[in-house]
């Protein structure tokens, strides 16, 4: 119950079961530890034209609030978890 009490307030802790709090819980590490993934992930190739260690450069937000990279080679823009399971989640990052 440590990062749930920090996301939930008490009455909505206080009608959950000891398993929904667990599972919570467990979702919320599993956010949070993908958000830090994604702070530090580094694309080998660029999804857009394949260039082998692209030059990256920040360029905006996307709707849902995740940060858009700019491949330098051929000046297509993408979000930052483009090709991983959570791009098409429309989901705003948590922090």
């Amino acid at each position: 119950m440590t990062r749930t009490s920090k996301y939930l307030n008490q009455d909505t802790i206080a009608a959950l079961q000891s398993f929904q709090i667990e599972k919570i819980d467990c979702e919320i590490t599993d956010y949070l530890d993908t958000n830090n993934k994604m702070n530090t992930y580094h694309f080998e190739y660029c999804p857009k034209c394949g260039c082998y260690h692209p030059r990256l450069v920040k360029s905006g937000f996307a709707n849902s609030g995740k940060q858009m990279l700019r491949c330098k080679s051929c000046g297509k823009r993408f979000v930052v978890d483009r090709g991983q399971l959570t791009f098409y989640s429309h989901q705003d990052q948590m922090e």
